[in-house]
């Protein structure tokens, strides 16, 4: 799966904090949930549900999203706890690094760099997303 999402996401994401952090790595965590949230900073709804999804996520996190949380260190190879699970990657619209900065800047979850905004369109930078098959037509009477 990490060969997958280093195709999507490129191989390095970023924190609020500006630390990269290896795409790889999130396989090695556990994350089985990945979301991406497609958003920009100037606008209104986006910064709401930013702040709605921020509350959510410090709540499924238990807060502890900005770091490995309690017996990380010798039971690693333990199943993390289903919260620890979920991941966000925020996919930034944002034409000017000074507003992605700003706006990423408070968010718990993991960015795609703005130098990698590119890889949000799909198909040319990025493979596209399988689709899922239509349902099948009823049979006529």
């Amino acid at each position: 799966m990490s060969g997958f999402l280093e195709e999507l996401l490129g191989e390095k994401l970023v924190t609020g904090g500006g630390e990269e952090v290896d795409v790889h790595s999130l396989g090695a965590r556990g994350i089985a949930l990945l979301g991406l949230y497609f958003g920009c900073s100037l606008s209104a709804p986006c910064a709401q549900l930013s702040a709605s999804l921020a509350a959510f996520y410090g709540r499924l996190r238990g807060d502890a999203a900005a770091g490995p949380g309690p017996g990380a260190g010798a039971g690693a190879a333990a199943e993390p706890e289903p919260r620890r699970r979920l991941e966000i990657v925020f996919v930034s619209s944002d034409q000017d690094q000074r507003q992605w900065q700003d706006f990423v800047r408070d968010m718990p979850w993991l960015a795609l760099p703005y130098k990698d905004k590119h890889r949000k369109v799909s198909g040319r930078a990025s493979p596209p997303l399988p689709a899922p098959p239509p349902p099948p037509l009823p049979a006529p009477r």
